[in-house]
Order: C-alpha cells, then structure tokens, then sequence
C-alpha cells in the first residue's frame, strides 16, 4: 500500500464512524506516519468528508457526514438521503419518511443503525426515518453494490446510520440547540430543543455520551382527491338522456369508468418525538474496544382531518359527458327519482368526512458490540435487541347532509382543472343538515421484537503471490437474527357502525338528526388555495368527542364503539435467518496502477412462519338498497391456521478499483442480491369487504412468498482534485430474475364453500347487475431488468475573488430505463395497460445543492426533483386501477452563522415554492389525490462548549 493511500485512509478515519476493518487499518498506518489530522467543520467539510467515505470505500457506496458533533445537515435523516445519486424519498404531510433507491422502494432497502436491524412501527419491513431525531445522527452510508460482509436482503441499497460515539471525539463536549418551527399552512409556532453531553475519561480508555432531542410540531394539509374508481352498469334508467363527448356530439361508448367517491379534506397533525441516545465506551488500549449502545424513541403524530366526500355511486345520472378515455368526466347527479324497472326510490346525498389518525410507537434498542486484536487476526462481536410497540388508529366518521325537500342535486365536473369543481343544491356548511349515518373506529396494535448475534472476523495476510497481486486480509462472519413481527386488528363491526343490534337505534337507515352543537364553521377560509375552480371551501367542523358521545346515545350502546377483534385480518410472523460469508481482500500494481478490490460470498438461510385465523364464505345474497347495491355474506367461524416456508440463498460478489493517476479511478462491482417479501405480505390475514357502495372485494397476504433475487452490474468512473472537488459517472444494471407484484383480478361467479369443496355461486342484483368479486393478493413472477446512469459532481469555486470564494455547488442526475418481464397485463374494462414498466421507478431525476461556507456564515439551497413514475400496477386507492405519481420538485434552504466560539444562529425554510402532490389513476384525467402542505421555516440558536 502506497503512502498516499495510507495517509488518505487515517484521515478518512478520523472524519468518520469506522467499521472494523477500518479501524485496523487505521490504526496500524497511524503507527507508522503519525499524521497531524485537523478537524474542519462544515457544510464543504461534511462535504468532502463523505466525499472522501466514497472514494476509499470497498464498493459502490455514497455517504453523508455530519458537519460537526450533534450538527445533522437536515432536520430529517431522510431528507440528508435525498440529495445522493439515485435516492429520492416519500414524504408523510410534507416530512421525510422512507428512502427509494434507485427506484426501489423502501421494502427493498435494509436499513441499520450502528450496523444493527431497527425494530420498526410499520406493519411491513420498511424503516420509518421519523423515528430518528437527526440531531443524533453522525453520519450514513448508502452501499449501492454489496461485499459479502453486507448483510442480505437489499434488492435497492443497504443503509446504514451511524450515531456519535464518545472515543470517536476525545474529550469534553456539551452542546445544546433550541429552534422554534413556524408551518405556514397552519399558522403555528412549534417548539424543538436538543443537547449533547459526551466526555472521555482515564487517558481515553473509557468515555460515554447521552444525547436528547425534544420535537413538536403542529402542521396542516390540504387535500382533494377520489377513490373506488367503478365500471358504470350503464342499464336502463341509470343514465338519463344522452352521453356526450367533450365536443358535445352524442356518443354511445361501449365502457364508462367514474369516480366512485370525491373527496375533500383538511387535516391538522399535531407530532410530538422524544429520542435518547446514549453510549459508553471502554478501551483499555487500541487493541480492544467495547461499545454499549442503548436508543429509545417516543413519537406520536394525531392527525384530524375535517372535510366531506360526494358519493357518485348512485345510478341516477343524466348531463353525462365522457372522454375518449370512457372517463365520466362530468355530469348531474340528483334525488327524489326511482331507478327504471325496479321501482327503487334513490336520494342522492353528500357525506361529511371527519377522521381521528392516530399513531404512537416506542422504539427502543440495546446493543453490545466488542472488538480485539491479536496481532493479525481481528475478532468482532455484536449483540443487539431491538422492540417496537405501535397502536395506529383510525375513527372514521361519515354522517349524511340533507335537505328535508330530498330534490338535491350534484353536479360535477373534472375538465380543465387538477381538482374536480362541485357544486350542489344541499347545504354542507349547515349543522342542521347533517344526519347520522356510517362510522367505522379501528385500530392496530403491532409489536417487533428483534434479536441479532453477529460475529466477525478478518485475518491479516499480505500474501504476495506476485507484484500485480496480493490478499491483504481475509474477513469471514456468522450472524443470527430472530424476528418476530405481530399486527392485530380490532374494529367496530357492521351492527354496532349502525346500532342494529337495538331495535329502533339504526341511524344507518333512519338517518337520525345529531345536535348542532356538534359542529361549527371552519376557521380556515383558504382550503386548497392554490387550485382555482368551484368546490367546497367552508365545509364545517366536528368536535370529535362529542360526536362519539353522540353516536354512543343513539346507538344506545354505551360501549359504543365497542371493538373487537379480528382474528382474520390479525396475524404473526415469525422469522429466522442464519447466514455466514467469506471475503477475500485483494491489492495489486499493473503497469504502476494501484488497484484493490475483494471477493466473496454470503450464505444465508430464512425460515418464516406465519399463523392467523381463516374463514370460509358459505352463502352471499344482494339487493338494492336505497339505490346502493347491499350484500349479506355468511362465513364459517375462524379457525386457526400456520404455514411455514424456509429457503437458502448463495449471494456471490465481486468489486474493484483501479487508480489511474493521483486523483482518477476506476471501478467496477458484481453481485447476486435478494429482498425478503414484506412482512405484512406473507401474513395470512386476509380482510374482507363486503359489498357496500359497490365493491364486493377480499385482500389477502401470500404466506408461501419467494424473495427477490437480482444479479446487478455497476461501473463507475471517478476523479477527485486535491482541492475537495469530486466528479464521478456511474453505469449500473440490474437483473431481476424474480419479483413479487400486487395482483388483482375479477371473479364473475365468486365461490362459496359448500361444506367439502368451492363452487362457483352466482348473484345478481335489479338494477345493479352481476355482483363480482375482486381479489387482491401478492404472487411470484418474473422480474425485469433496470438499466441506469448516475452523473454527480461537488465543485468548490476557491478560485473566486473575496468572499465569493466561499461558493460551491454539488450536483447530481440519474436516468433509468425499466423493463418489467412478463408483466400480468392489466385486464379491467377502460383501464389503460402501463405496459412494461416497474413499480416505484422514474426515469428521471436530479438534485441542484448551492452552498457557501466561508468564515463565519454558511448557507445552502437545494432542489430536488424526481420525474413521473408508476407508483402500483394496482392500486388500492383507486380501486385495482394502475396508480401514477406525477413529477415533483422541492425547494429547501438552509444557513447559520456563528456569533462567536459558543454560540451560532440556524435558520431553515423547507418547501419554500409550496409544492404539491399530483396522483393519478390510470389517466391524469383520473385524479386520486392533491395535497398540499406548505412551506416550513424553522430559526434558532446551537451553543456549544
């Protein structure tokens, strides 16, 4: 090893969390160059920090650093994410929340903190950034191409976030921030405060650190969108009068899709996190290190959403225009008609739509790990255990507003704007109109429980077998993981929803009067004030505690919402894996060209056990109520049920680099990669939905689910000047020899179980028609492959005169192109295929960051922009239609300048050009959501001792 590569390397040990091997090495190059390392920080030292984990790193790899000790560049770990090649994020109300990378979602990326599995509170794998509070974050690596001492499961990236540790900064340090966070949608003014204390003790050996972070936050949203996109039944007497195109020439389309509800809400979160963070170090001398790491996290976000929907179910139509889509794209809907040949009477009404979401979870993780030298050899233990508890819940509440004439009309049009204009003769904005009518309360208690043993080894060498190759060192591992993930559902069934179980307290069909005082006007007078058009604005608001009060003396169950358990929408996984890799670490001289690279394979055996309750359907009959096609539906009581699946995985991997001159490489990567199914995919709940406003449908989970497997390519070219600057190219393929897609399908003739076998039954309804099923489950297919390029660079203009010499920029672009192999074509009547494409991947995207940093002030603007993609081949919102994502772009600012030695002020504006959120189905014609959330802005004061 050259000296140049050693010094790069100690220095790079001092700016960074280093892994074991790094550690060795560092520290046996330090005893023989001793360099002088001074600390910088800031934004271009964060910078070039990460810039520097990249070029000295064993593979395809990008990082972020912290800009000093308990100094995240972002509010949120996932937004620092964001601004790497190839990673783009979802955000919840305006916050990040999961990373996607190179368009893979946030299932098929694993994620770590201190190299350790995260119990999560999501009812799948993915992992929630949320629950991390940046300020106790040091750092993060996105590992793009794996070694074999990656841990398994990332079809997408393996990320791993890195929290401060006292050794890695000797000595006394306390620090503290204080910020206070103003949304501008909601008009509020939300405190934050974090602090930091972390001292070393007896010459080093022994230090310990605790960090506290303190977040609340109260936001708003605004939004309008659709749901239960339905084929139209156009029978006699449903649609009255001719059917238009936009033109105005009568048509006769064969198809008419609608939107089976519209829907407008605003919502008001209040979100409030506790996190610490602590560990203790002890290291009576550089060969030996042990670390314990202890994290809890308390979040709880509660989210009340006022708004009303307009159900267009009702078969009673006329003024119809359609596209040439055989989109409903606008027309009447009215009351006090009787559907043609049934004599049915049919009252059209609008609902009001009031939702308590509540989430709260506790996350907490131990961790042990120790490392020692022994000369050559290296040896590695961790131990980790990690809980999560959540409870989501949800209270829907949906009256009715009418008019006591019962002539009410709706007309409504989606043309020419991005929401849909409404307009009806009822009075949404009147207490006095609204009647009791439907209400659903549910909730989840969900439980993770993870225990890892890892043990890790690497054997010294510097086996020369010639000039041109050497292995250095050999690293091998075995690691054991636990996992058991438990979801469980309680809700209000139909007969306590409505009060049938007391005669005379049916409010679903008797629409009862509920008090005003319940309700009262809005105090927000610009809902979606971005978004011309005529649609409700001033819809009242509900006191939900009263209206719980209410509903529970209507009922007259003082119990009310009296919830129970669903054994067959509950379920538990239980997984094991054991897995053991071999790696072997090469260097050598061609032509005077250094190069390295290694060369491995990962071994790794899951064994998942699911278990839950299952029930038969032994009849289903339908009629026409009200207009709105009913179904009772009889089942067999649940019985219990366990299935078991277990398979092996051989992971190969292969990666190199080459250094062409002093500041040009080359490198190049191969791997075999594979991602578990979802958690709550290979549960064998399965939730049913009988028929009510039209949709008679079953979801379930696939217990019997194969992983994921790809085989992947990368090649990259990279420069990096003495003077910070970086530039890189980098090629990559993916080749995704199985996947697992969301699969759904009509069943004309839905079976029932006759007590030895399914037969296929048959129901028709007046008026209605056929009653089909559609079921929804995850199946095993063929993948695709993903062929991209990522182009980055960081600049740094020194050669500018004065102050401008403080300007930099850092920048970055990828394309990919997807193929979907054997993708189940989409066979729903007016629904447009998508053709080819894979889920969750756009073709384009970019992040712009400018930066300044120089003396005292620092500064950054950043955008990030993300191009249309396919977000489902089959959505649930829209009801199984293909779902899109519309391109998005976001402007954020950030800066702070130091007072002096101890004190600096921050400051922060997030979404500053107030972006929204465009989702489609099918069509962009099929609108599905608009939200808004608005810009942020956060200031305060960092002190430091």
């Amino acid at each position: 090893m050259s000296s140049r590569t050693k010094i790069a390397l100690a220095i790079l040990a001092a700016v960074s969390s280093p892994s074991m091997a790094q550690e060795q090495e560092s520290a046996e190059i330090k005893k023989d160059n001793e360099p002088e390392i001074i600390l910088v920080t800031g934004v271009r030292s964060s910078l070039e920090a990460a810039s520097s984990l990249k070029r000295y790193s064993d593979s395809v790899q990008d990082s972020i650093v912290a800009e000093d000790i308990g100094k995240f560049p972002d509010q949120n770990v996932a937004e620092s994410l964001q601004r790497i090649p190839g990673v783009s994020i979802d955000r919840v109300n305006g916050e990040g929340s999961k990373v996607t990378v190179r368009g893979f979602g946030p299932e098929f990326n694993v994620v770590t903190l201190n190299g350790r599995t995260l119990a999560t509170s999501e009812i799948g794998r993915s992992f929630d950034f949320q629950v991390l509070a940046a300020e106790l974050i040091s750092g993060a690596d996105v590992i793009k191409s794996p070694t074999a001492s990656t841990p398994e499961g990332s079809i997408g990236a393996y990320v791993n976030v890195k929290t401060a540790r006292p050794l890695d900064n000797p000595g006394l340090h306390v620090l503290g921030s204080i910020n206070a966070k103003y949304s501008d949608l909601s008009g509020e003014l939300s405190p934050e405060y974090s602090g930091l204390f972390s001292n070393t003790f007896a010459d080093d050996t022994l230090g310990f650190n605790i960090a506290i972070s303190h977040q609340e936050s109260d936001n708003r949203y605004d939004s309008m969108g659709t749901t239960r996109w339905l084929l139209l039944n156009n029978e006699p007497g449903v649609i009255e009068g001719d059917i238009h195109n936009e033109a105005g020439n009568v048509i006769t389309p064969s198809i008419l899709r609608h939107a089976g509800r519209i829907e407008y809400a605003l919502g008001q979160e209040h979100r409030e996190r506790f996190g610490i963070n602590t560990s203790l170090q002890w290291s009576p001398d550089s060969s030996f290190t042990n670390t314990f790491d202890y994290m809890y996290t308390d979040l709880s976000v509660e989210t009340q959403t006022q708004g009303l929907q307009a159900g267009l179910q009702y078969p009673n139509w006329r003024n119809v225009v359609a596209s040439e889509h055989g989109t409903i794209l606008s027309g009447t809907k009215f009351s006090g008609a009787t559907l043609g040949g049934t004599g049915e009477n049919v009252d059209f009404r609008i609902d009001g739509l009031f939702q308590v979401l509540e989430s709260k979870s506790k996350t907490q993780a131990f961790g042990f790990n120790s490392v020692k030298e022994f000369d050559v050899l290296t040896l590695e233990l961790d131990v980790s255990h990690s809980t999560s508890k959540s409870t989501p819940r949800t209270d829907l509440l949906v009256p009715n507003y009418i008019s006591p004439e019962m002539n009410d009309s709706l007309d409504f049009d989606f043309r020419n704007t991005d929401t849909v204009n409404l307009d009806t003769t009822i009075d949404y904005a009147s207490p006095s109109s609204v009647r009791a009518h439907w209400n659903q309360i549910s909730h989840y208690e969900l439980e993770d429980t993870i225990t890892e043993v890892q043990t890790k080894g690497k054997y010294l060498l510097d086996l020369e077998f010639f000039e041109s190759l050497v292995l250095d060192s050999v690293d091998f591992g075995v690691a054991y993981s636990d996992r058991e993930k438990v979801r469980e559902r309680y809700e209000t069934f139909h007969e306590d929803n409505c009060g049938l179980v007391v005669p005379g307290a049916d409010i679903c069909g008797e629409l009862r009067d509920m008090p005003d005082d319940i309700f009262s006007a809005s105090p927000y007078s610009d809902f979606l004030s971005n978004e011309s058009g005529n649609f409700p604005r001033d819809f009242i608001f509900a006191d939900i505690d009263k209206y719980h009060a209410a509903i529970s003396e209507m009922t007259k169950n003082p119990n009310w919402p009296n919830e129970q358990y669903n054994e067959t929408a509950s379920s538990s996984v239980t997984e094991t894996t054991l897995s053991a890799y071999t790696q072997f670490n090469l260097s050598g001289i061609i032509s005077d060209y250094d190069w390295r690279g290694n060369v491995g394979v990962r071994y790794v055996e899951t064994d998942a056990t699911s278990s839950g309750y299952g029930k038969r359907r032994l009849s289903y009959t339908g009629e026409l109520d009200n207009g709105q096609p009913l179904l009772v539906v009889e089942y067999t009581e649940p019985g219990r049920i366990e299935t078991e699946n277990s398979y092996d995985n051989w992971l190969p991997s292969l990666n190199f680099s080459i250094n062409l001159s002093d500041n040009f490489l080359i490198r190049t990567a191969a791997a075999k990669v594979m991602s578990r199914p979802g958690i709550d995919d290979i549960g064998v709940q399965v939730s049913y939905n009988d028929m009510q406003a039209g949709s008679f449908s079953q979801t379930g989970g696939n217990p019997y689910l194969e992983p994921y497997e790809a085989n992947q390519l990368d090649l990259s070219f990279e420069y990096y000047s003495d003077g910070g600057d970086a530039y890189a190219i980098n090629f990559f393929n993916k080749d995704i020899s199985r996947s697992i897609a969301q699969v759904t399908f009509i069943d004309p003739t839905p079976d029932v179980w006759n007590g030895s076998e399914y037969v296929d039954n048959s129901v028709s309804i007046d008026g209605y028609g056929n009653v089909s099923e559609t079921i929804n489950q995850k199946q095993n297919q063929a993948g695709g492959t993903i062929s991209g390029v990522e182009l980055a660079m960081q600049h740094n203009m020194d050669y500018l005169p004065g102050f401008l010499s403080g300007l930099g920029i850092q920048a970055n672009y990828t394309w990919a192109d997807t193929k979907n192999k054997n993708a189940p074509e989409i066979d729903l009547p007016g629904v447009k295929d998508p053709g080819d494409k894979l889920e969750g991947f756009a073709e384009n995207s970019y992040n712009v960051v400018a930066y300044y940093d120089k003396d005292a002030f620092q500064a950054r603007l950043a955008y990030n922009w993300r191009d249309d993609f396919l977000s489902s081949r089959s959505g649930v919102r829209s009801g199984g239609l293909p779902e899109h994502t519309a391109a998005y772009g976001q402007l954020d600012f950030s800066m702070s300048y130091e007072i002096n030695e101890y004190f600096t002020v921050t400051g922060e504006a997030i979404n500053i050009t107030d972006e929204r959120v465009y989702q489609y189905a099918d069509v962009e014609e099929r609108v599905i959501n608009v939200q808004y959330t608005g810009p942020r802005y956060r200031v305060g004061v960092r002190a430091k001792f």
